[in-house]
């Protein structure tokens, strides 16, 4: 691979009330097998150069924070310089060397408006005295918990106390582990836990679930759109929220969509059924987690469609599509897939896939879990990429899409 080629990543992090404030950017991490360059320093100004020049800074991150690798030679050049700083944290890594001149860059820069935080910060006392210069300038704290130990959690967020920092708690593995750490002190939290599926015994779908399901049911079942059309009429608010995404900026259509049939008539009954998956998570409910699971759910969706299509199965897209969309509505509605799945007239495949991750379809849902939840964007791009005969470059330019950044390419 070429030494300028360079993949970016995202990971979600969370604030007390689930919602995604952040992502940290990922372009490799430290101990992958093979580095795209020789040190960080390059990796990191490469990182910042594209995103400000090249993909751009509102087609990955929108309206949220964006995390950023520096060391101690990122800091000391010019190259933060050229990010906007309103809606970046800078990351200072463990093995950052400390220097006078490293505390006097950081107290310049934060005196400038910078923001920084710790990663993968190591609470033992050494580890605190040698940092601790930096605690004036910085703003956040990230606690690796793979590497602590949870029992002792309210000493490590006491020895913070003084600092008046905020308590970043990375690789939170399950809800459990969320609860605790929030009840400890924390205030951001970063990992996928919020999409392990915590399942109430007799829990009954809500009515706006059932009539998404009804009309998913409609779809397979006939091909007449008067029928079609009158069965949306038998839900109002379904059919409000579906016209208002429709008419988003996404879809450019060169004329405002009104009805339904509009709908029915330029997308097909296959589509439209596609698309009602995402609908599922469009509860009146403010549900914990609930936009971290939706964008979960859309990128998967959006990543299965791209992969069938570019293996020549375009036949496929719809059933992918609605695969991939499917897949977090367990977790998002707190009841098992089959009994989801009873109520849904999905094909074998379909129901294989989302179950046991098998089949066809199975395949390429595990493989968009493991590109949604990496940390290590690069390496897995290229350890995944043959298993699907594509090239690395191919399954970004998928990832890309998938995740709806502007520019796919990385020059």
């Amino acid at each position: 691979m070429a030494e300028t080629d360079i993949f970016i990543g995202r990971q979600p992090i969370l604030n007390l009330d689930g919602k995604c404030i952040a992502y940290e950017l990922l372009y490799r991490s430290k101990g992958d097998v093979e580095a795209v360059f020789s040190d960080d320093t390059k990796a990191t100004t490469r990182v910042i150069i594209n995103l400000v020049h090249n993909i751009g800074v509102q087609s990955i991150i929108g309206d949220k924070t964006g995390y950023i690798n520096v060391d101690d030679h990122t800091l000391l050049s010019d190259a933060l310089l050229s990010v906007p700083k309103e809606q970046f944290v800078f990351e200072i890594l463990e093995y950052t060397k400390m220097s006078v001149a490293i505390v006097e860059r950081v107290r310049q820069l934060h005196d400038m408006g910078y923001r920084f935080s710790l990663d993968d910060f190591s609470c033992d006392n050494e580890n605190i005295e040698y940092f601790k210069s930096l605690f004036p300038y910085v703003d956040i704290i990230k606690i690796d918990l793979m590497s602590t130990d949870i029992t002792k959690i309210d000493e490590i967020i006491a020895k913070f106390k003084p600092y008046n920092l905020i308590m970043l708690a990375e690789k939170v593995e399950d809800i459990e582990m969320f609860e605790l750490c929030k009840k400890a002190g924390f205030n951001l939290f970063q990992g996928y836990f919020f999409e392990k599926p915590t399942i109430v015994i007799g829990k009954k779908i809500e009515p706006s679930v059932t009539n998404a399901m009804d009309l998913i049911n409609t779809l397979y079942t006939t091909s007449d759109m008067d029928t079609v059309t009158q069965k949306f009429s038998l839900y109002p608010e379904l059919t409000f929220n579906l016209l208002r995404y429709i008419n988003s900026s996404k879809y450019n259509f060169k004329n405002e969509i009104t009805s339904i049939k509009q709908i029915l008539n330029l997308l097909g009954p296959s589509r439209l059924r596609s698309w009602l998956g995402l609908f599922l998570y469009g509860s009146k409910q403010d549900r914990l987690f609930q936009d971290a699971i939706t964008d979960a759910a859309t990128f998967r969706a959006n990543m299965m469609k791209e992969l069938v299509i570019a293996h020549g199965k375009a036949e496929l897209a719809d059933e992918a599509f609605l695969t991939g969309s499917l897949s977090l509505i367990d977790t998002y509605l707190q009841v098992e897939m089959h009994d989801i799945i009873e109520k849904i007239q999905l094909s074998k495949s379909m129901q294989d896939a989302l179950i046991a991750r098998e089949g066809y379809l199975g395949k390429f849902l595990s493989i968009t879990e493991k590109l949604e939840k990496t940390d290590r964007i690069q390496s897995m791009i290229e350890y995944l990429a043959p298993k699907v005969n594509l090239a690395p470059s191919q399954l970004y330019t998928l990832y890309c899409k998938a995740n709806d950044f502007e520019v796919v390419s990385i020059a």
